[in-house]
Order: structure tokens, then sequence, then C-alpha cells
């Protein structure tokens, strides 16, 4: 069952989403050549705490760590350790923050270093990107959500990605993962229709070579098969007052406006 959101629920999500979404912005500073995973996990969660969160991640269905940190081929849920990143890598860290009790769930894909960014690369993590926006731009109080979905494959397939099927978005606030699923594909049903009060975090994730996936032995992380880099580009929005708000976007004027 969707569970909708009053605007107060809303409001709190979003508190929640600005803590999450400043910890990604702050990262960009903090994911270079020879920094660790763990050193990132640690910084995460310290920041996290200081702004009276706590990371949604840890210890759900006992998962080890403050965030989800994945490299390269690695789609999501990689566990923090003692990986070290190098010049040339791409990273992705997912973030939940669980503040007075809401939640909102976010992800960003880094290249690490300075260097020239190859072309492939490069259409990897725009195209990825630009499907998650695009994704956003479709949902419409009222209309089916696949449209949104069809937005998310449609804008990934212009840039000739493959499109990951069974890793999907999903409600969020009162739990970490509720009820509707969003695929980033178009599933091809009517339902669910598109809602005032709808939270949902929407999560394309993408590859440059084959859509199949694998599960590592550690029973968290997703990798691509045959090896090919992956990004994972992530928003929790809201619909309300027949509008969309991004509420883990620092510096989104009109969620704050609505919200703050």
């Amino acid at each position: 069952m969707v569970r909708l959101k009053a605007r107060e629920d809303i409001a709190a999500i979003w508190r929640s989403g600005q803590v999450a979404g400043s910890l990604l912005v702050e990262l960009r500073e903090h994911i270079r050549p020879g920094v660790s995973a763990a050193q990132i996990n640690d910084f995460a969660g310290e920041y996290i705490r200081k702004h009276n969160g706590t990371p949604s991640f840890l210890g759900y269905r006992g998962f080890p760590g403050n965030i989800c940190f994945s490299i390269n081929s690695e789609i999501v849920h990689g566990i923090p350790k003692d990986q070290v990143v190098s010049e040339g890598d791409i990273v992705t860290v997912d973030v939940g923050v669980t503040l007075d009790g809401y939640i909102s769930d976010t992800a960003y894909t880094y290249r690490v270093g300075n260097g020239t960014v190859d072309a492939d690369m490069q259409r990897l993590l725009e195209g990825t990107e630009k499907s998650l926006y695009s994704g956003i731009g479709a949902l419409e109080n009222g209309k089916p959500m696949r449209l949104a979905s069809r937005a998310v494959e449609q804008e990934l397939r212009q840039h000739g990605l493959g499109v990951i099927r069974e890793l999907t978005g999903h409600g969020v606030g009162f739990e970490l993962h509720e009820e509707p699923t969003f695929y980033n594909f178009d599933p091809g049903s009517r339902r669910p229709v598109v809602e005032n009060g709808l939270v949902i975090a929407i999560e394309p994730m993408a590859t440059l070579g084959s859509e199949r996936i694998l599960l590592a032995s550690d029973d968290w992380t997703y990798l691509t098969l045959d090896g090919s880099l992956s990004a994972h580009y992530e928003h929790t929005v809201a619909v309300w007052d027949d509008r969309v708000f991004i509420l883990t976007q620092p510096g989104n004027e009109e969620a704050a406006a609505e919200f703050s």
C-alpha cells in the first residue's frame, strides 16, 4: 500500500534530505585519489550525526556501513571497507538520513581526480544523471507513474546505455523502502497513478555494457556481469499541490520555499 504523506511529513523529509544532499556536495572535496572507502564512510557518519541525524543504512538488514560505496563496475550497495580509489575511477555514494523519524535517500556518482574524462565515461555519467531529471520532470499528478519510468528509459537509451531493470526506486519517508516501486523502464501497467502526497526515491542505474547484473559473495554488492562501468544517481522527490519538489537537493529554492 502506498503511504501518502501530509505536508508536515514532507517538510520533515525535506529537512532530512537537506542533510543527505549537503553531504553529497561536501564529498566532492573528499573523494580524491588515495582516499579509502572507510575514510569516506567515517566522514559521512560524523557529518550526519553532527547534523542531528542518523545513517539510515547502518544496520538495515545487517548492512555494516553508514553509506553505500560502489566503485567502477559495482552498481549499488557496495560495502565501504579498505578500498582505495585511484585517478580515473568512478565512485557512487548512496546515503540515507533519518532525522526526527523521517528518512531521505539520495545518491551521486563521482569521477575521481582531475584528469581527462574519456567520451564513454562522460556519456555514462551525463546520460544517467539526465535520466534522473527526465524522470522527475515527467511525474504528473493524476497520470500513471509508468510515464516517468518511460522518460528515464528513453533518456538512457538515447545515450546508448544499458538499463538496469532488476534494481529500482521506491517510496520513502516513513521507512527506507516503501511502496510503490519505481522502475527505470516502462513496466506497461497503468498503476500506480501519481498522487499528491507521494514521496519516492527515483534512482536510475545504467552501464556502458551489458544490462545483466551479478550479486557479489558479500550478498550486498551488485556488479555488472561483464565488468563494464556503472553509474547511479538518485533524489527523493515529493508530489504536492500538483507540483513536484526535489527534497534532497541543497539550494532548491522551490522546495525550500514550500517546506522550510
